[in-house]
């Protein structure tokens, strides 16, 4: 189950780093106000969208799995169960923060319902896809808080997967305190998905 995890990681990389054409644009071009959306391409967000909704998949799955792994090590704790509903919480957020893509997808230039809104009604979307399959992540920048506690306090995860995660949740509650910064999570989470279930496949191995 643990490697469910590694696809979530994978995936969440390509819908949020990889298939995002925000992420290619220059500040002149966000600039331009709805006029932006002649510089992005509706397959981006499709297959950002299908990205996006196949990592639900996987966190739901990674979930039911850490569940069921720790109750065979007794009574859960707190943490233990911190991890699960917090992966619970993050895999509802990503559905919207996703979802979001879909719209997009469809309605620009080449979707099946392409030119069916204004400009104005897309950049909107466009704004909110720039944050929310970000902060989305943040369920998951929380269960590594709870696999840091389990780690060195409980001793149930392997101590470096406990460091990595305490340099998770470090990375992305400063960048939040600092700036403000909520998207910070939808970095950091996917990379620590990938590192921590890589630790947690070879424990159970």
């Amino acid at each position: 189950w643990a490697l469910w995890g590694i696809g979530a990681g994978v995936l969440g990389i390509l819908a949020n780093l990889v298939a995002d054409p925000i992420v290619s644009l220059t500040t002149a071009q966000k600039q331009q106000g709805p006029a932006v959306l002649s510089h992005v391409h509706r397959a981006n967000f499709q297959i950002g969208a299908v990205a996006g909704f196949l990592t639900v998949a996987c966190v739901l799955v990674f979930a039911a799995g850490w569940r069921q792994w720790s109750e065979r090590h007794g009574a859960p704790t707190s943490a233990a169960r911190l991890v699960g509903l917090a992966l619970t919480a993050s895999a509802g957020a990503m559905i919207i923060g996703y979802g979001i893509k879909g719209p997009l997808a469809i309605y620009l230039p080449g979707g099946i319902d392409a030119h069916t809104y204004p400009s104005q009604g897309l950049y909107s979307l466009l704004m909110l896809n720039d944050s929310a399959p970000y902060f989305a992540w943040w369920g998951v920048i929380v269960a590594a808080a709870g696999v840091a506690w389990l780690a060195f306090r409980e001793r149930l995860v392997v101590r470096w997967v406990g460091a990595v995660s305490v340099l998770a949740v470090i990375a992305a509650f400063a960048w939040l305190a600092l700036t403000g910064l909520t998207d910070f999570g939808g970095i950091v989470g996917p990379v620590w998905f990938i590192l921590a279930s890589v630790g947690l496949a070879r424990r159970r191995a």
